[in-house]
């Protein structure tokens, strides 16, 4: 697909197209609509299987186009499918669940709205978040007692040292509970075991901290030796990272491996908080 092209996404999520061939396998049904260059292309499958398929010969080769249905001036594509349930026992559609992730992406697209709509009890939510991951560590702490009012935030780029531009954004602020809450993404996915951008964090906190430390002679006065764990206590953290080619550790991609980001994501942080 077109995430292979550097020219049609500067980043993408996915990686292999297993996502929507997955769906569209374990569907009864999947229509997909795509409105582009005036006009309206249409396609269906049936258990993955395509129907009233168009077969042309181009250049010697045959492809198989989407049908054009009209025309339009809109743009955009449309995916809409039914769970199979010969395959699944059990459909339900957990609104909390798709809730949760809507509003994350919301909060990292700034300006991008979306609209969940609960047919079942005609429940509607519209997340149109503006702040971007300092909007979000906003909603995070609400409710919550700050010792810090104003949020610390930062955007940057930076060309990694294998020729890739690394964008990161980063806010953080610190409320009065001892746990630590990081929320790390890599390209709008979530990475609930951090990974490479959440070493680059900890490094340059622990190193701008040291420094201060360091040059008011803290550390002599009080006589006590400071860790980044005493930096991270009560924080509440928002880490995005925009990465042209991430690598992860599973499919899954609960982990980023990709070691050109950490410093990036050092340099990013260590100015935010110098």
């Amino acid at each position: 697909g077109g995430k292979f092209n550097q020219n049609s996404y500067k980043v993408s999520g996915g990686l292999h197209g297993v996502g929507v061939s997955c769906v569209n396998g374990l569907s009864k049904w999947l229509r997909l609509t795509v409105r582009r260059d005036g006009k309206v292309h249409f396609l269906e499958f049936k258990q993955g299987i395509p129907q009233e398929r168009l077969l042309e010969q181009r250049d010697g080769f045959e492809v198989s186009p989407m049908k054009i249905i009209g025309d339009t001036e809109k743009r955009g594509t449309e995916v809409h499918f039914l769970p199979d349930l010969e395959i699944f026992s059990n459909i339900d559609f957990h609104y909390e669940i798709l809730s949760k992730r809507l509003r994350e992406l919301s909060f990292l697209n700034n300006g991008v709205k979306i609209r969940l709509v609960d047919e079942r009890n005609n429940r509607e939510e519209n997340f149109a978040f503006a702040g971007g991951v300092k909007g979000f560590v906003d909603f995070i702490n609400t409710g919550k007692k700050t010792l810090n009012p104003t949020v610390f935030s930062a955007t940057g780029e930076k060309m990694s040292d294998q020729g890739t531009l690394i964008t990161a954004e980063v806010a953080m602020q610190w409320n009065d509970g001892y746990s630590e809450s990081v929320l790390c993404f890599t390209n709008n996915i979530p990475q609930r075991d951090g990974g490479t951008h959440l070493t680059g964090l900890r490094a340059a906190m622990t190193r701008v901290i040291n420094k201060y430390i360091e040059e008011n002679d803290y550390a002599k006065k009080a006589k006590v030796e400071v860790t980044g764990d005493d930096m991270r206590e009560g924080l509440c953290c928002v880490l995005s990272v925009k990465v042209p080619e991430p690598k992860f550790s599973s499919q899954t991609k609960d982990k980023l491996v990709s070691s050109e980001v950490r410093g990036p994501v050092e340099d990013v942080v260590s100015k935010a908080l110098t």
